[in-house]
């Protein structure tokens, strides 16, 4: 395409310049909302004339939280200069107003930049000595994209479609070829959330983290499978083992979790705060055996679980607390074992959007005519965005 546009590798270093000419942003400084279905321009002044020298604007672009901003400049013509230290457009990804970490731009070309997050600084800074030039941009709004799932109308459950749930994952342990033993939910493209308990007793360098995946002894049945190796696990600083509680862990893997078709963030119930769920049927999905003691499944399977009163858990355990966890109970309908820390979803009627309400914990045996403990997801959403704070999620 006749590229020749200049990118400044090294991060621009802002204060360098003088606070003089980052006072000059008062007189071309502009705050957009980029809102859904609209495209916004950006240009540089006297477009589709040149610039003037010193000149100096800044354009901040926000949109709603867990969204992100797409720029597209279809007209960079900016003098070249090395490492573009005379007029240079800079873009800073992560939104930063003070453009600390902003990237440089110079030459003749086009550019297609993505934000980080839910905002996107772009400044023009010219020379005093400069010859002119000119830039057109426009900026659109790239939709939060959690809790997506296929459309279509683990004890006596059913097997899900191939990549039904794309935020359903599951923790492996390459050590003693056992294989899935616990389910997980994907949050970001570098942390899922568990529970706490499912880490006790291993290594974590044994530990990996499955996406995109179906049969797992087929391979074939899906070209999104991605087996990640763990960095790190964050439990709860109160889990307690003896009893249950908090049981609650993230896990962050090294590389990241792409996300596609068949990968994506289930939604966080930011929403949903202070819901009880009682009388609302949730969905377990997990690989966990088919019944107490028996194999596990080679698909993921999900159940309907209808969310019941902590009273009815009161009454069976004695430590159950209703504020941290979700009691569950459908006759003959159960999650198993190794179906710990996966999830229990909540599909939104209105927008179709998965949400993760629960996280399954224990119960006696599977699908008897005792209800199972849930970790409710709902307690720990501000431990959650604490224990994850370069992310932004979604409010859908």
């Amino acid at each position: 395409m006749g590229m020749k546009l200049v990118f400044g590798f090294v991060l621009l270093i802002i204060s360098t310049i003088p606070d003089g000419a980052r006072a000059q942003y008062s007189g071309c400084d502009y705050s957009i909302d980029v809102a859904s279905g609209l495209s916004y321009t950006i240009y540089s002044p006297n477009y589709p004339g040149y610039y003037q020298p010193n000149s100096q604007c800044r354009w901040t672009l926000s949109t709603t939280q867990g969204s992100r901003i797409a720029l597209s400049c279809s007209e960079i013509a900016i003098p070249s200069s090395s490492s573009c230290a005379t007029d240079r457009l800079v873009v800073s990804k992560n939104g930063q107003s003070n453009l600390s970490d902003g990237q440089a731009y110079c030459g003749t070309g086009v550019l297609n930049i993505e934000s980080t997050y839910n905002s996107l600084v772009i400044a023009l800074q010219v020379a005093g000595t400069s010859y002119g030039g000119r830039f057109y941009c426009t900026a659109n709004k790239i939709e939060c994209q959690c809790g997506m799932r296929r459309k279509k109308k683990i004890v006596n459950g059913i097997e899900t479609l191939v990549n039904e749930f794309p935020m359903m994952a599951a923790l492996v342990d390459g050590s003693g070829g056992e294989g899935i033993f616990c389910g997980a939910t994907v949050i970001t493209n570098y942390h899922a959330v568990t529970a706490a308990h499912c880490y006790m007793g291993r290594s974590l360098p044994n530990l990996g983290l499955l996406v995109g995946d179906h049969n797992i002894t087929s391979g074939s049945d899906t070209p999104y499978s991605a087996l990640l190796l763990l960095s790190s696990i964050k439990l709860h600083e109160s889990y307690n083992p003896t009893i249950g509680t908090n049981d609650i862990a993230i896990v962050r893997t090294r590389a990241e979790i792409m996300f596609n078709t068949g990968v994506g963030p289930v939604c966080l119930p930011l929403k949903y705060y202070g819901a009880s769920f009682v009388g609302i049927e949730l969905e377990a999905v997990g690989w966990g055996t088919l019944d107490y003691g028996a194999p596990k499944s080679n698909v993921p399977m999900k159940v309907g679980l209808t969310v019941v009163s902590g009273a009815q858990c009161s009454a069976i355990y004695p430590n159950f607390s209703v504020t941290q966890q979700l009691c569950t109970l459908t006759a003959n309908k159960d999650s198993c074992q190794s179906d710990s820390g996966g999830p229990l979803f909540y599909t939104d009627a209105y927008n179709g959007r998965v949400y993760l309400v629960g996280i399954i914990g224990y119960g006696i045996a599977c699908a008897s005519n005792q209800p199972s403990v849930n970790t409710n997801v709902l307690n720990y959403m501000q431990w959650i965005t604490t224990n994850t704070p370069e992310w932004n999620y979604c409010y859908q």
